[in-house]
């Protein structure tokens, strides 16, 4: 953990490129909508907390964790500064002893916006059995992935465009999925539903 948390410490010490300080506008779309019911949310990999801090203003319980110290204490300083009740931890969500660990179980909404796609494929499987350990039946979990060589080679590695589907669909059922354009490479965004 320390050689990857000490990667990300350093991204977000110079400014991270993908901090934008805004949550995606496909969450945020879903929230105006009423698509998705306040309730407890887990961001994986929250960053400086933008989601965490969003979702808690508009009525969610919300937490967030990250691998970064960082990107830890500054979700906690914007969210004092904002005034609203959220809870961030520091933690390795390819870890699921750490997450049992800390009580983190059965939310009802469960957000992924470039974590999973970061991975190699041996942390992928951990991530997997994590998800399962955070979410519970009727979960609803949210998931933005980088292609894999779309426009360039650089970046995470990203997703194949079916991989999801093969990875999570034992226990999570697709309700959308679309391919967005970004200036930095396509992506897919993902609304799922556990189902068992």
């Amino acid at each position: 953990m320390q050689g990857m948390a000490s990667f990300w410490d350093v991204a977000y010490l110079v400014g991270a490129p993908w901090d934008t300080g805004e949550p995606p506008g496909e969450l945020t779309e879903l929230v105006d909508k009423g698509k998705l019911e306040p309730g407890s949310v887990l961001d994986i990999g929250c960053g400086t907390g933008t989601v965490v801090v969003f979702l808690a203003s508009r009525g969610f319980k919300a937490s967030g964790l990250d691998i970064s110290r960082v990107a830890i204490r500054k979700a906690k300083s914007k969210a004092a500064r904002r005034d609203v009740n959220s809870k961030f931890y520091r933690l390795d969500f390819t870890d699921p002893k750490e997450l049992a660990l800390a009580g983190l179980s059965h939310f009802d909404l469960v957000i992924d916006n470039g974590c999973y796609h970061s991975l190699s494929t041996e942390d992928r499987d951990r991530y997997a059995s994590s998800l399962l350990g955070v979410s519970r039946v009727g979960t609803v979990y949210l998931l933005w992935g980088f292609l894999r060589g779309s426009m360039t080679g650089f970046g995470p590695p990203g997703i194949e465009y079916n991989e999801v589907e093969d990875r999570f669909s034992k226990n999570f059922r697709i309700r959308e999925k679309h391919e967005l354009e970004t200036s930095f490479r396509n992506m897919l965004f993902y609304v799922m539903e556990r189902h068992n």
